[in-house]
């Protein structure tokens, strides 16, 4: 089996199909989603995530993309670890890889790795207020997920 890669070049993608995971996976309103501005010169994230979306409960997710490797994921987590959320909100870190599709060797498949953030009041256990899991399943993200989010209304 091939060992996956971590898609480099892929950081517009990445946001594009977190988007789709906070609608698609988590629930998240379409409307109620949005993403970090990005000019030429800065980027303005939304509390250190990029991608935020908010379901009709209330509960805030806060989604912050990557397409490096493990460093790159460090560094976002810390940078979201000094932000005092909510404990309602939750907080991810998607880390978009990729790997030789199995099928069909010359195409890619991907998928995210998602690194969830424990924290707040209903987490504290055994003197740490917050951690960090790992999923064990991967999420795969299909080529429609690298597309702008549209969703077809009802009516």
């Amino acid at each position: 089996m091939p060992r996956p890669l971590v898609a480099k070049t892929h950081r517009l993608e990445a946001e594009r199909a977190a988007e789709h995971y906070l609608y698609e996976v988590c629930g998240c309103q379409p409307e109620q989603i949005i993403r970090a501005v990005r000019t030429r010169y800065q980027k303005i994230d939304l509390w250190a995530a990029d991608v935020m979306g908010r379901r009709k409960d209330g509960h805030c997710y806060f989604a912050q993309a990557t397409a490096g490797g493990s460093e790159a994921v460090r560094t976002r987590r810390r940078k979201l670890e000094q932000i005092s959320w909510n404990p309602y909100d939750h907080v991810f870190v998607l880390q978009l890889v990729e790997r030789q599709d199995i099928v069909n060797m010359r195409r890619k498949s991907f998928f995210f790795r998602v690194h969830r953030y424990l924290h707040g009041l209903d987490y504290y256990k055994e003197g740490k207020l917050s951690e960090w899991i790992v999923d064990d399943d991967a999420c795969s993200v299909p080529r429609e997920w690298f597309k702008k989010l549209r969703v077809e209304k009802e009516g």
